[in-house]
């Protein structure tokens, strides 16, 4: 009985680790570095309809 309780719970606590309900706050610290470096490159292309070219 005793190893049958004892085995459920590892299983449960695997099953809830493997998940990922357990994060852990380096993960969410690089996912937002992540998200934030991608961000730094979508960079929109400037609007040239109200370019009036180089004048000198």
């Amino acid at each position: 009985m005793k190893r049958t309780v004892l085995g459920a719970l590892l299983v449960a606590v695997t099953a809830l680790s493997l998940s990922g309900c357990f994060e852990s706050e380096d993960d969410e610290k690089a996912q937002a570095q992540e998200a934030s470096s991608d961000n730094l490159w979508n960079i929109t292309p400037s609007d040239e309809s109200k370019d009036k070219g180089f004048t000198p």
